[in-house]
């Protein structure tokens, strides 16, 4: 395997600056401050005949029509297939909206943002196409993280707290790299006001001061994942802390796997369903939610449920929702990967993840776009997660089977 890398920053400033944060509905003031860099981060590997993009940037979303743009702008100029290109997020609830009108309804990007950061991508692609690159070997390491996050609706609940790493190493020199988590960049609250790429940001950080080289950030199954009842605080002080314990307990890891790499196979996949809201199920979800909002006995617990109650008052309007699932299963063989543009429950990651069957598994959501929120049938409208969904309950359950058939059928063996 071939590879290279190359990285440019995306940080606000000039007539990008100030802007408004996305993430929260009860959040309104603009950013008055940054307190760390974003990046979009590109990472090109070389299997044989096969070449693949990996793109990471440091936002909390990026839309359909964006990503597809971008693809093709890639795929015309390299001859890359579509399939081979994924463009994901950090999720990160510090960084610039990037919609016109944000997921709330309110306040959206500063005009012209989003064509810097796709020109940023851009350049970085072509810095890292005209790159020499540099044949490697992966290593990959993981551990099960004690202490810093977990299951935010119940801390008892199935929870993925694995974090991963693969480096791609020339000798002892590491080329390029990726990590995964399944944890939201959520430690940060809503009273912050400056941009940063939270959680995911800070451990990438510490990787570069480790490995030399920017990696590419995987957000796993973390739709019900965060810090909430590890935290402290929800400042700098706690960010710091939380990425600080992460590390330390990465540290201590003495060994690390040589997962061997295969001839890569790329399958994709995809799930396409119209759903019609009942506009009395639509009220009932809305007044349930403005309860929960006006009853809610902790700050945590309003913030989440005022975002919910913003969602469902769009729902209000009975528009019918498309839910469209474009992923792919990328097979190095010891090294499987499946990208999905959503946010999982952590089960659901778990029994993808085992479903795949090899030494480095990897759930990569925030791929290319966001459909939203799929959780279980379990706690369906109790969780603020699903709260407002436009999607069935038992829905995620229906597609998770159906990923995990199409992984059995599709991976080598």
């Amino acid at each position: 395997m071939r590879v290279s890398t190359y990285k440019n920053k995306i940080t606000p400033t000039g007539e990008f600056f100030p802007c408004y944060l996305s993430g929260h509905a009860i959040r309104h003031q603009l950013a008055d401050g940054v307190i760390d860099e974003l990046w979009t981060t590109v990472l090109l590997l070389q299997q044989d005949t096969t070449l693949l993009v990996w793109i990471t940037i440091d936002l909390i979303g990026l839309n359909r029509d964006w990503t597809n743009h971008l693809k093709h702008t890639i795929a015309s100029k390299y001859n890359i297939p579509n399939s081979n290109i994924n463009i994901a997020f950090i999720h990160t609830h510090a960084a610039p909206e990037y919609e016109k009108v944000n997921f709330f309804g309110g306040a959206g990007v500063v005009n012209g943002y989003m064509d810097f950061v796709f020109s940023q991508t851009m350049n970085a692609v072509d810095n890292a196409f005209e790159t020499e690159f540099t044949e490697v070997n992966a290593y990959s390491k993981k551990i099960e993280i004690a202490g810093c996050y977990g299951n935010r609706n119940g801390i008892s609940k199935p929870s993925d707290k694995i974090f991963q790493t693969v480096e791609f190493r020339n000798g002892e020199k590491v080329i390029a790299g990726f990590f995964v988590i399944a944890c939201h960049s959520t430690v940060l609250g809503p009273q912050n006001l400056k941009v940063s790429s939270d959680l995911a940001g800070h451990i990438a950080q510490q990787l570069y001061h480790r490995w030399g080289i920017y990696p590419i950030t995987m957000i796993g199954a973390a739709g019900d994942m965060s810090n909430r009842f590890y935290r402290k605080g929800n400042d700098i002080d706690e960010l710091n802390r939380i990425t600080k314990d992460i590390m330390e307990q990465y540290d201590t890891i003495t060994n690390d796997e040589k997962p061997e790499i295969k001839k890569c196979k790329i399958n994709t996949w995809v799930f396409s369903e119209t759903y019609y809201p009942n506009a009395i199920e639509k009220q009932q979800q809305y007044n349930k939610i403005l309860n929960k909002v006006n009853n809610a006995k902790s700050f945590d617990e309003k913030k989440v449920y005022t975002s919910a109650l913003a969602i469902a008052k769009k729902g209000l309007e009975l528009k019918p929702f498309h839910l469209l699932l474009e992923c792919t299963l990328i097979d190095f063989g010891e090294i499987r990967i499946f990208t999905i543009p959503a946010e999982l429950f952590a089960r659901f990651g778990i029994e993808i993840k085992n479903a795949m069957n090899c030494k480095c598994p990897v759930l990569w959501g925030y791929s290319n776009y966001n459909v939203g929120y799929l959780g279980n049938r379990e706690d369906y409208g109790d969780s603020f997660e699903t709260a407002s969904s436009d999607i069935p309950m038992g829905t995620s359950e229906v597609i998770v089977k159906q990923i995990i058939e199409f992984i059995n059928q599709n991976k080598e063996e």
